[in-house]
């Protein structure tokens, strides 16, 4: 197996010996479109800046914590992440809408909350 030598005085790893000065006083951060999400809703990243077109990253951010704050008051009513099949009935169920409203409030919270996370966090252009 032929390997190429490796040049004196280059180093092939991409850790820095010294980073760069504005990278040393920021630290590091990740450039995000949509963020990944906790548990909680609360957002995995380091430092996190939205980047690309501010509206549409909302709208990700509000659908994205939507979803999770509305599973998570059906978890919390229910006791279960979903109906095992053959299982409930055609006729409605009193608590149904007392559980929607309990989502709705949920998903209107969440939404507020993409919002104000991107507008706090959005670096790109159309601020």
């Amino acid at each position: 197996m032929a390997t190429t030598p490796k040049k004196e005085g280059t180093d092939s790893s991409v850790l820095q010996d010294k980073p760069d000065p504005a990278a040393a006083k920021a630290g590091d951060h990740d450039r995000i479109v949509m963020a990944s999400r906790r548990a909680d809703g609360s957002m995995d990243q380091v430092a996190p800046e939205f980047i690309g077109d501010k509206d549409v990253a909302i709208a990700a951010a509000k659908e994205q914590l939507a979803q999770q704050a509305a599973s998570a008051v059906d978890v919390a009513a229910r006791g279960v992440s979903s109906t095992p099949e053959g299982e409930g009935s055609s006729e409605p169920d009193p608590d149904v809408a007392a559980l929607k409203d309990a989502q709705d409030k949920a998903i209107s919270a969440a939404e507020s909350q993409a919002e104000r996370e991107v507008r706090d966090l959005h670096q790109g252009l159309g601020d």
